[in-house]
C-alpha cells in the first residue's frame, strides 16, 4: 500500500482513495445544504460556484491533512499508530451512523436562500468546507491509512487533488440535477438506501485498513 508513485500507478489503492473521497462527499451534511441553496435560489450558476469553491477548500484541507500526518509520522511513529487505529474506529462508525440513519431522523435541512449571487456562493462554499471540524477528522482518519513516511510531495499533492476534484465534481453533479424543479425531492427520498449503501462500502473499505494494520503489526 505504502509503495506508489503516479508514474508507476497502483490501480487498487487509487480506486480505493477515489472510492472512499466519493462516499465522503456523497453524504449528506450541511455542505449539501448550501450547495442546494444556492442552485434553487440562483440557478446552476451560482450553484456551480459554491461547488467548485467547497472543492477547492477540501483539497487545501487535504493537502494541510496529508502533510500534517507526515510531520507527525517522523516525529512519533507510536503517535502516527494511534492515528491509525483510531482513524478506523471513526470510521467503522461513520459507516454505522449512514447505515442505521434515517431521513425521517436525521434530515437535511434544505430552507431555500433569500440572498444569493455568484461571490456569496464561493464565500459560502469555502466556509462551510473550512470550519466543518468533521471534514479534518474524516481526513485524518482516511488519509492516515495511506500517508507514509516514503510517502513524497507529489503523492501527497496527488491525494489532496483527488479529494478535491472527485468533491468538486460531486457537487456539480449535484447541482446539474437539482437544478430542475423538484429533483431535490427525488434525491431525498432516495436518500436512505443511499445511506445505506455508503455504509457498506465505507465499512468494507475500513476493515481492509484494519486487515492490513493487522498484517503490519
Amino acid at each position: 500500500m505504502n509503495e506508489f508513485l503516479l508514474g508507476d500507478l497502483n490501480l487498487s489503492f487509487w480506486a480505493t482513495v477515489f472510492m472512499a473521497c466519493l462516499l465522503g462527499a456523497m453524504s449528506p451534511g450541511p455542505s449539501l445544504a448550501v450547495v442546494v441553496n444556492h442552485t434553487l435560489a440562483r440557478g446552476l450558476t451560482a450553484g456551480s460556484c459554491a461547488a467548485i469553491s467547497h472543492g477547492f477548500a477540501i483539497a487545501v484541507y487535504a493537502a494541510i491533512t496529508t502533510f500534517g500526518l507526515s510531520a507527525v509520522i517522523s516525529n512519533n511513529q507510536q503517535i502516527f499508530d494511534a492515528i491509525q487505529v483510531i482513524g478506523c474506529a471513526f470510521l467503522l462508525v461513520l459507516a454505522f451512523k449512514l447505515f442505521f440513519s434515517s431521513s425521517r431522523d436525521e434530515e437535511v435541512e434544505l430552507p431555500l436562500a433569500t440572498i444569493s449571487s455568484n461571490m456569496l456562493a464561493i464565500r459560502d462554499g469555502l466556509a462551510i468546507a473550512f470550519f466543518n471540524p468533521k471534514i479534518l477528522l474524516f481526513f485524518t482518519a482516511l488519509f492516515s491509512q495511506f500517508v507514509s513516511l516514503e510517502s513524497s510531495i507529489r503523492e501527497k499533492i496527488s491525494l489532496a487533488l483527488i479529494a478535491g476534484g472527485v468533491d468538486m465534481l460531486w457537487y456539480l453533479f449535484v447541482v446539474a440535477i437539482i437544478s430542475r424543479s423538484g429533483s431535490i425531492y427525488r434525491f431525498q427520498n432516495a436518500s436512505d438506501w443511499l445511506n445505506r449503501c455508503f455504509g457498506l462500502i465505507l465499512a468494507f473499505i475500513a476493515v481492509g485498513f484494519i486487515v492490513e494494520i493487522v498484517q503490519a503489526w
